[in-house]
């Protein structure tokens, strides 16, 4: 078993440092020589990271090993060749400056200097790039109408997160499903943009804010939805999907979203929803009338069984549709579950009366979104209505049935709102002269509720 006799941690350098490949295929643990190797002759590279240091000079009953300390720049490779009498050398005879298939990027994508990565963030990446560095490939998820890649940890036992590559979205470029590209750059869902998807994803999980406000650099803190946390970075793998050839180049990095796997029971489709605790349905129907949600369905969200008793926990995942720039498409399939027709808690109640839009918008512009006019709209819009709902006493459902239309023709309440707004404000009047006339006639009809 090469790998763990010749090359194993403290004789030589670490495992994550190192892979060794034959005829293309990687030598993974527990595998001989001969199980890929098939002649005498076969040649072995020795992929190493540039940041690889070696330590002493490994020798075994079987094999030697001979290594002279080089300078490895871009994972250069020698040559090992296994003798006939089964001894193992290396030797230095010029190494080929070529991009190597296995070859990869993974990095956080900061716009704002002054944004210190939470805790929990940088160790989602960094368990993610481990799995890559020891050629555990991307696994793209069979469900979707995007490309979506199941990122596996170290030991290639687990999923540690999911990657979106902005590219791959639905109506994108290169999108793997074979949808068409959209025409005007509208995006599945009205108000919508192709490319955006994986910054609402990010912004989700920013605005999730914890019960006792914005979430800390620490990022130690649970969101009060739950949503995963999320980031976006860049990356590049030939795992990808990549029309147009795999080269390890920086035009082929893609951008996208990277958010933390959620071990689950399934989702929400996968069972009735009367087995739900009532708060944990509240909690998403809080984010998702907040951020104005286009795509709540069963089956973004997650079934977990917490602790030993087996509580159920709702995870929400998939915000790439979330804060459209207007109403028409929001749909909340909790709308007619049963825990919808009750009253929020008194501590839910305090959750949102303390939320602020204008801090939200402000929030997402220093993580580098420049949100447009019309995003922030419907987030000041949204969060009005939350408000205003929860200080009369009105139920998720009532809310909720305001923002979502009865049928794809008939507009809905907060549609309706809206445009008499629009009617009633003078042309040229600023944005703040507008959200005061929504407010007034939301009060208006509200009150008639």
């Amino acid at each position: 078993m090469l790998r763990s006799r010749l090359l194993g941690k403290g004789k030589g350098f670490d495992l994550v440092e190192q892979e060794l490949i034959c005829d293309g295929e990687e030598l993974e643990d527990q595998r001989l020589i001969t199980d890929i190797c098939k002649s005498n002759d076969s040649v072995i590279h020795l992929l190493i990271r540039k940041s690889a240091k070696v330590r002493v000079k490994p020798v075994e009953k079987d094999f030697e090993l001979c290594i002279e300390a080089l300078d490895l720049n871009d994972k250069e490779v020698d040559n090992v060749r296994e003798h006939k009498q089964g001894a193992l050398s290396m030797g230095y005879r010029g190494i080929e400056r070529k991009p190597l298939s296995r070859q990869f990027l993974l990095e956080p994508l900061i716009v704002n200097t002054k944004i210190q990565l939470p805790l929990v963030i940088r160790e989602l990446i960094k368990s993610t790039l481990n799995g890559l560095e020891r050629g555990n490939e991307p696994i793209r998820s069979s469900e979707g109408s995007g490309g979506a890649y199941f990122m596996q940890d170290s030991s290639g036992l687990k999923y540690v997160s999911v990657f979106k590559p902005i590219d791959e979205e639905p109506m994108a470029v290169n999108n793997p499903q074979g949808l068409p590209l959209s025409v005007d750059g509208e995006g599945l869902k009205k108000g919508t943009r192709v490319g955006q998807g994986a910054l609402r994803e990010v912004a989700a999980y920013i605005l999730d804010h914890p019960k006792s406000g914005p979430r800390s650099f620490s990022g130690e803190e649970r969101g009060f939805a739950g949503v995963p946390p999320t980031a976006m970075v860049k990356c590049l793998h030939r795992g990808f999907n990549n029309p147009d050839g795999y080269e390890y180049d920086s035009k082929n990095i893609k951008i996208g979203s990277l958010q933390m796997f959620m071990e689950n029971n399934g989702s929400c489709e996968d069972m009735g929803p009367r087995a739900f605790p009532v708060a944990e349905v509240h909690k998403i129907s809080v984010l998702d009338i907040r951020l104005a949600n286009a795509d709540r369905h069963a089956g973004n969200i997650l079934v977990s069984k917490d602790g030993e008793r087996g509580k159920i926990v709702l995870i929400p995942i998939d915000h790439g549709y979330c804060l459209p720039t207007n109403f028409e498409d929001c749909t909340f399939d909790w709308l007619y579950w049963p825990q919808a027709q009750q009253p929020y808690s008194p501590d839910t109640v305090k959750y949102i009366k303390a939320l602020d839009a204008g801090q939200d918008i402000a929030l997402l512009k220093f993580h580098g979104w420049d949100i447009p006019p019309e995003v922030a709209r419907t987030l000041h819009i949204s969060t009005m209505l939350l408000k205003k709902g929860v200080e009369r006493g009105l139920t998720p459902f009532a809310i909720g049935s305001i923002m979502c239309r009865e049928t794809l023709k008939k507009e809905s309440v907060i549609e309706q709102i809206v445009q008499e707004a629009r009617d009633v404000v003078l042309p040229g009047s600023s944005e703040a002269a507008f959200l005061e006339a929504v407010s007034l006639i939301m009060d208006r009809r509200l009150d008639k509720l």
